[in-house]
C-alpha cells in the first residue's frame, strides 16, 4: 500500500536534484599509510570512521594473499580497493549504481585490479546471487552494515543514499545474507564474515541471529566515537568446520569418552542417549523422551589459567542457545555458573546444564566441556525434582534445530579461528555480568550459609561475591552454596 512505503514520488524527485551535485575527489590513507584517489559522487557514500575501523581489521587478517574477498555495500570502493593492495582478489557490489561506476572509476585511477557488480542481498530477488556475488567462493565477506534504524515520519535523505546508511528492510539484512550463507557457496569452506555495525536496539539482535542460523560470532574490535557512538566488527564463521563430529546411538557418558581418547582439541561427541551422564558433585543426570547430550575438547596443552572461567563460558554457551531457539518474550535464566532455567507459568525449572572436567597428562591439561539439555518430556515433575524443557516455551523445536544452535553458540566463546582473535577475559567477565545481572531478579534473594546477601560481582576467575550487611564479602566457589529464594532446587 503507499502509505506503507518509506520512500514516496517526492523523494525520487529530490534525488534526482542531488544528482545535480558536482562529485568530489578524496584521498584515502590506509591502514599501511598507502593513498588510495577516489572519485566520489553524489548519493555514494564516503571514507569515514567506520571504514578506516573496517581497513583496520582486513589489515590484521594472516595470509591475504591469494584468497577471494567479496565486499558487499563497497560504496566509494576505498576498502575493496585496500583489500586488492593486501593481496586479496576482490569482488565488489553495491545496489547504487553510482556507486558501482565510482568503484570501477577508483579501481582504473590506482591501477588496481577489481571486479565490480551491481547488486546485493536484499528482499527483493533481482537475477541469481551470482549477478552480484560472482561465481567465486570467498575466503572473507565483507559488510558495512546499514546500521541506522528508520523513525516513523522523519526527515530523510534520497533512497540511494540511505540504502548505506539505514536498514529499512523488515526481516533484517543480518537475517539475508545468512539466507544467502546456508542456501548458496559464496562462502568458502573454512571462511570468515565480518560485520561492522553499530550498537543500537537491532544491532544487539545480530548475535542472537547468527547463533539461531547456526553461526559462530565473535567480536574483534570496538571504537568508540567522538559524538558517543560505538561501532563494532563481529566476526562469523561456520562453528568447528575443520574437527571432527562423533556420534553414538548410546553411550555411558560423552565427557568421559573424550576425556579418555585421543581426539583433538575441537572435537565433540553426541549422544542420542546417554546411560550415565552427570552433573556436578556426581549427581546423575537424567536423559528425557528428546534431550541433547554433547561434549567438546576445549583445552588440550599446558596448563590452563583460570579453569573456573571455563563453567561461566560453557553456561554463557548454554543460555545464548536456548535463548536463540525460544521466542523473545521467553524468560530464560542463567543461574551462576553454569545453569541455564526457565521461567514456564510462575514456576523456576532447570533446562539445562554444564559440566566442565579436566586430567592431566604430564605437562598437558585436557579439558571437556559437557552440556545437556532437555527438549521434551512427558514427565516434568519427579519423585524429587522437577525440570523443564524447551517444548514448553516453542512447541516446534527440534533436537537438530537446538543442535545448530548449541553449536554456534560454543564455539562463539572456545573455538581457535585463524585470523580471529580468542574471547578476551575482560569483555567476557563484562558480558556474563551483564546477561547475569539480568536474572538476578528472577533469581530473588541469595542466602549463603542461612543469611541473606546481596549479589556483589563476578571476579576475575569467575567466582561470584555476596555481601553481607554492612560490608562484609564473602568469595563464592561453588553455586551449591548459594540458595536463591525463588528457586528451589530439589
Amino acid at each position: 500500500m503507499v502509505e506503507e512505503e518509506y520512500f514516496g514520488s517526492l523523494d525520487a524527485e529530490q534525488e534526482i536534484e542531488r544528482l545535480d551535485r558536482v562529485a568530489e575527489d578524496r584521498i584515502w590513507t590506509t591502514p599501511q599509510n598507502r593513498e588510495i584517489h577516489l572519485t566520489i559522487p553524489p548519493t555514494v557514500y564516503p571514507p569515514r570512521e567506520d571504514t578506516d575501523l573496517l581497513a583496520s581489521v582486513l589489515h590484521n587478517y594472516d595470509q591475504p594473499r591469494g584468497k577471494n574477498l567479496l565486499e558487499i555495500g563497497c560504496g566509494s570502493g576505498a576498502i575493496s580497493l585496500f583489500s586488492a593492495q593486501i593481496g586479496f582478489s576482490v569482488t565488489a557490489c553495491d545496489i547504487n549504481p553510482f556507486a558501482v561506476a565510482s568503484s570501477r572509476n577508483s579501481s582504473l585511477k590506482n591501477d588496481l585490479k577489481i571486479t565490480v557488480n551491481e547488486g546485493g542481498p536484499g528482499p527483493l530477488i533481482d537475477g541469481e546471487v551470482s549477478q552480484w556475488a560472482g561465481d567465486k567462493r570467498h575466503d572473507v565477506i565483507i559488510w558495512n552494515l546499514p546500521y541506522l534504524v528508520p523513525a516513523k515520519d522523519s526527515p530523510h535523505l534520497g533512497p540511494l543514499e540511505e540504502a548505506a546508511l539505514l536498514d529499512t528492510d523488515q526481516k533484517g539484512l543480518v537475517s539475508r545474507l545468512l539466507m544467502q550463507l546456508n542456501t548458496t557457496t559464496i562462502l568458502a569452506d573454512g571462511g570468515t564474515v565480518f560485520l561492522l555495525v553499530s550498537r543500537n536496539e537491532r544491532s544487539r539482535r545480530i548475535r542472537t541471529t547468527c547463533i539461531r542460523e547456526g553461526f559462530a560470532i565473535r567480536s574483534v574490535s570496538v571504537q568508540r566515537l567522538e559524538d558517543g557512538e560505538c561501532l563494532e566488527v563481529f566476526a562469523l564463521w561456520r562453528p568447528f568446520e575443520q574437527q571432527a563430529k562423533l556420534y553414538e546411538t548410546e553411550i555411558d557418558s560423552t565427557n568421559t569418552f573424550l576425556l579418555n581418547s585421543m581426539h583433538p582439541k575441537g572435537s565433540f561427541l553426541q549422544a542420542g542417549r546417554q546411560l550415565a551422564g552427570h552433573g556436578r558433585r556426581g549427581r546423575p543426570w537424567s536423559h528425557e523422551d528428546v534431550a541433547f547430550a554433547g561434549s567438546w575438547v576445549i583445552h588440550d596443552s599446558s596448563s590452563i589459567s583460570s579453569p573456573g572461567l571455563l563453567q561461566l563460558q560453557g553456561g554463557l554457551a548454554l543460555h545464548e542457545a536456548i535463548n536463540s531457539s525460544c521466542p523473545e518474550n521467553a524468560s530464560v535464566v542463567l543461574k551462576w555458573p553454569n545453569d541455564a532455567l526457565l521461567l514456564v507459568k510462575g514456576e523456576l525449572r532447570k533446562v539445562g546444564g554444564v559440566l566442565v572436567e579436566s586430567s592431566s597428562r604430564g605437562k598437558v591439561t585436557r579439558a571437556i566441556l559437557g552440556i545437556g539439555c532437555n527438549v521434551s518430556s512427558t514427565e516434568l515433575h519427579k519423585n524429587e525434582y522437577s525440570i523443564a524443557t524447551l517444548e514448553e516455551i516453542n512447541e516446534g523445536i527440534t533436537l537438530p534445530e537446538f543442535e545448530r544452535s548449541i553449536q554456534a553458540s560454543v564455539a562463539s566463546w572456545f573455538e581457535q579461528k585463524s585470523g580471529i582473535n580468542d574471547v578476551k577475559k575482560k569483555s567476557f567477565l563484562e558480558y556474563y555480568s551483564e546477561v547475569f545481572g539480568t536474572t538476578l531478579e528472577v533469581l530473588g534473594k541469595p542466602f549463603y550459609r542461612d543469611t541473606e546477601m546481596k549479589f556483589n560481582s563476578i571476579d576475575t576467575e569467575g567466582k561470584m561475591t555476596l555481601l553481607e550487611a554492612p560490608k562484609k564479602l564473602h568469595t563464592i566457589e561453588d553455586g551449591e552454596h548459594v540458595i536463591w529464594s525463588n528457586y528451589d532446587t530439589y
